[in-house]
């Protein structure tokens, strides 16, 4: 066979020649290095968060109802803020109310020995009902004898931070718990006696029994 002779041509089917540009393009895709950078946002997008937000913020202010800072709160935010309201369960109340005492008169109304006086079969307790109140109202410094011991530890005046419905609500309680078994404080002495002695300091032991013996 003479080498001069003319090789035949190969020619390719159009089938290859689409398969082959397909291998060389996905080749290509993956050989692409990644770009960095970020796609700006786009501007339909941004409207439309705009338009919902609108639309949140109309619907909130006019289908909102009572949803407000002290809707769900379980008492007025202020004097006459609901209007007038009905009086408390007392015994209710002063349990709420005697939680604030717990730390010194202990749960159980018992006291810490030497440190602060029982409440439980207390002669203050169920003693003179004038002579009560007006330990929670202005507070006692000094020595204190109850039940037979001898207690010097401070009682800080309540007048500040209780109004008379609660502090009478808190004597009611104490007088039926822990085992004493006497009657109820009227939120009227409350009043009367903050509005007799509401301007004096503490108490003593002296002074205490002072206006006791007043009536």
């Amino acid at each position: 066979m003479n080498s001069d002779q003319a090789k035949p041509e190969f020619k390719r089917a159009p089938e290859m020649e689409d398969r082959i540009m397909e291998m060389h393009t996905a080749a290509m895709r993956e050989m692409s290095e990644p770009r960095d950078g970020i796609r700006p946002t786009p501007v339909l997008f941004l409207i439309i968060c705009f338009l919902f937000t609108m639309w949140g913020g109309y619907y909130m202010g006019t289908y909102a109802g009572d949803w407000t800072g002290t809707g769900l709160a379980e008492r007025a935010a202020g004097p006459g803020a609901a209007g007038p309201s009905a009086p408390q369960n007392p015994m209710v109340l002063g349990a709420e109310v005697y939680n604030a005492c717990t730390q010194c008169h202990q749960a159980d109304g018992k006291g810490l020995a030497g440190q602060f006086p029982p409440l439980a079969d207390s002669e203050y307790v169920n003693g003179d009902v004038r002579r009560l109140t007006a330990i929670l109202v202005n507070g006692v410094n000094g020595e204190l004898v109850v039940k037979g011991q001898t207690y010097n530890s401070q009682m800080p005046a309540w007048k500040d931070n209780y109004n008379d419905e609660e502090i009478a609500a808190v004597l009611t309680y104490i007088r039926s718990s822990f085992g004493n078994k006497s009657g109820p404080v009227a939120k009227a002495v409350v009043e009367a006696v903050r509005k007799e002695v509401g301007a004096n300091g503490a108490w003593t032991a002296a002074t205490l029994t002072e206006f006791a013996e007043k009536k």
